[in-house]
């Protein structure tokens, strides 16, 4: 990872001429010489080819370059890259990311950006042999920071301490087993606890945090426990469905601790966020699976973070089934400029759309997890809808992004 500090916008470049959108210039030689084979333009790059390649450059011995011209506010930001084979990457005159080799990686950098307004960045990449892949996405890392976790063996977090990661969100369902590194150990992985913790930049408001634990959690603040529920219970085990409001007079760094343990069965651990100063979701319930006719109940609601189980949403008034129901949650939800992948959990089927666009389509029975590709947002407020029907079982929806 490097890290640099950015003082100025530096917008002067004839290759760039796009706003918050990709120039992509296609090469069918892997050393970006003559002209390129095509130009286009693109709203992201977020492509995983496999062992094929973009249209019209065959699989292998090609490259492309990518410049734009991007809105940034004043913060920290983590640029991060992978790339099947090489990559260089350039924030104004800065070469952030020197990758000009075969193979392939995961790369970071860091700036902070002192001054808000426009960049200009430039992605160049290669691939030689084998499979072809290129990603890029950038964070505002201090108000998103990643979580860092440190998993143990034991369900107390303590003693034991197995390995620590980087997690970019707490939104895990292992169901019957346990994450992965400690999966080839099955005592431990019936016995595990994780302790996350970030310190994020947190704007003024009341910021609600959201929390899901099977089977128990402990929520600290700046050093101080302040909630914690399912931690010292014996079996039979259960999960924990909670929230805490935490209030912030301007704009403050708090460190945030999330412990979580698991001592056998489903293993489930979820925190997100929502600034209740922004605004709420606007929540239409139908008595039916398919979103049909008048809406049965209107309501608005903070945050689309749900584990029903084999019950009914707590609405009034109640829902006639705990099944073949259905939900829309629509309205302007306010962000920060950048990338954004959006993730969802469902039982049964969901849909998303932003400003118009349908990033996730999921609508069937089942269970799963599903995640949209990147999507370049500007500041401000956008247009999000969440459609969601209940099949028949449990019934459960979240919603987050990283």
């Amino acid at each position: 990872m490097t890290s640099n500090t950015i003082f100025l916008p530096l917008v002067n470049r004839q290759e760039a001429t796009l706003l918050n959108v990709w120039q992509g210039e296609y090469y069918d030689n892997p050393s970006l010489i003559g002209d390129p084979a095509y130009t286009i333009e693109e709203a992201r790059i977020d492509y995983d080819w496999g062992d094929d390649g973009p249209p019209d450059l065959g699989s292998n011995y090609f490259s492309i370059r990518w410049t734009g011209i991007w809105d940034f506010e004043a913060g920290e930001y983590t640029f991060s890259a992978y790339a099947d084979d090489g990559l260089r990457l350039w924030l104004d005159d800065d070469l952030l990311v020197d990758a000009w080799t075969a193979g392939f990686g995961d790369y970071e950098a860091t700036v902070t950006m002192e001054t808000a307004g426009l960049h200009y960045l430039k992605l160049e990449y290669f691939e030689r042999t084998g499979d072809a892949a290129i990603q890029l996405h950038w964070r505002r890392t201090d108000l998103y920071p990643q979580w860092h976790g440190d998993y143990y063996g034991e369900p107390w977090v303590e003693g034991g301490r197995q390995y620590a990661q980087k997690d970019s969100v707490i939104q895990f369902d292992w169901g019957e087993g346990c994450p992965d590194r400690l999966s080839p150990h099955p005592y431990v992985c019936n016995r595990f606890s994780i302790g996350w913790a970030a310190e994020p930049l947190l704007e003024l408001g009341t910021h609600r945090i959201l929390l899901y634990a099977d089977e128990g959690y402990q929520l600290f603040i700046d050093g101080n426990k302040v909630q914690e529920a399912g931690w010292d219970l014996g079996p039979p085990y259960g999960a924990e469905d909670d929230w805490y409001d935490l209030h912030v007079a301007g704009t403050e760094r708090h460190e945030i601790t999330y412990n979580f343990h698991d001592q056998g069965g489903p293993a489930e651990a979820r925190l997100w966020i929502e600034n209740l100063a922004h605004t709420e979701w606007t929540a239409q319930y139908f008595d039916n699976p398919t979103l049909t006719g008048a809406p049965m109940i209107t309501q608005t609601e903070p945050a689309v973070f749900y584990d029903w189980g084999l019950g009914k949403p707590r609405t009034r008034p109640r829902l006639p089934s705990a099944n073949g129901f259905s939900v829309r949650w629509s309205g302007p939800r306010y962000f920060h400029c950048g990338f954004y992948r959006f993730g969802l959990f469902a039982d049964d089927g969901v849909r998303l759309s932003i400003d118009g666009e349908l990033l996730v389509n999921e609508w069937h029975p089942g269970r799963g997890e599903y995640h949209s590709q990147l999507t370049y947002l500007g500041t401000g407020y956008h247009d999000v809808v969440i459609e969601y029907f209940e099949y028949e079982g449990e019934a459960e929806i979240r919603f987050w992004w990283e």
